[in-house]
Parts: C-alpha cells; sequence; structure tokens
C-alpha cells in the first residue's frame, strides 16, 4: 500500500492509502501504514486515502494511526478526494477526529488550524456545478440529502 510515500518537506509526510481494506488484506495494509510511520520523523502526516470506497476495516486502520502517531506527539490528517469517501468519514463522526480534508494541501491547512469542514462538496450555496438555488440565495441553510447510490 503506502510504498512510494513523498514527503513534501522535513516536517510533513503524505502517505498513500490505495485499494479496497477488508478481513483478508487488513493485517498487511496496517503493517504496511505503520511501518512507514514509524520510520517517519515528520511532525505532520497526512494519510491520502486514493480509493472510493472506505470499508469499516480501513477506518479502523485510520483510527489505530491516529492513536499511533499521537503517542508519539505526530499529528495525523487524512486527505480524501473521492466524495463518496469523505461521505463515509462523515457519516461515520470521524471527520473531525480524523482531520479531514478533500486534498493534501487542505489537509495541511487543517492541520495548521485552518478551516473547520470546507471539505464537502462545494462552497457554501453552491451546488455541483456552480448553479445556487432559491432557497441559498436567501440564505436559508442547505440540509443534506441522504446518500443514495
Amino acid at each position: 500500500m503506502p510504498a512510494d510515500t513523498a514527503p513534501t518537506t522535513d516536517a510533513v509526510l503524505v502517505v498513500p492509502f490505495d485499494g479496497l481494506v477488508d478481513l483478508d488484506n487488513e493485517e498487511e495494509a496496517e503493517t504496511a501504514l505503520f511501518t512507514t510511520l514509524d520510520r517517519a520523523a515528520a511532525r505532520l502526516v497526512v494519510v491520502h486515502v486514493r480509493s472510493r470506497i472506505v470499508t469499516p476495516d480501513a477506518l479502523r486502520i485510520l483510527l489505530r494511526a491516529r492513536t499511533r502517531t499521537g503517542e508519539r506527539g505526530t499529528v495525523l490528517c487524512v486527505a480524501a478526494p473521492y466524495p463518496v469517501a469523505r461521505r463515509v468519514l462523515h457519516l461515520s463522526g470521524l471527520a473531525r477526529r480524523l482531520r479531514l480534508a478533500a486534498t493534501v494541501p487542505g489537509a495541511v491547512r487543517r492541520a495548521s488550524g485552518g478551516g473547520g469542514c470546507a471539505h464537502l462538496a462545494t462552497l457554501p450555496g453552491q451546488r455541483a456545478a456552480g448553479r445556487t438555488n432559491a432557497a441559498s440565495r436567501r440564505g436559508a441553510r442547505r440540509v443534506p440529502r441522504p446518500y443514495l447510490p
């Protein structure tokens, strides 16, 4: 999994986390991630989730990685470019705990105290295609609809 780690600076390490994690490969994925984390001397680790699907097994690995890095005084953030993956992290209640962002630069900003959960799909009041509806133009709060595949 995280074989091709890419340090962006001395203080930041980006670890790719891809593939579907299930019971068959959970231990292998966790070992690969933890080996990379244990070798890193970075103050900030960004786990770049490059899969559209985030399974409960992957969530457990990310939580254990957060605990492990926290014990060493390292900050762990998660960057997930796919909206479905971010939605799973949000619905599981782990978005804040894992400092979720849509991009790696966004995760670095989140770690430095910048911004809340601005990773959802678009800017407030905009649809994905850039259009606004009448309610958002009036300043009404949009209620998120449940995700139905």
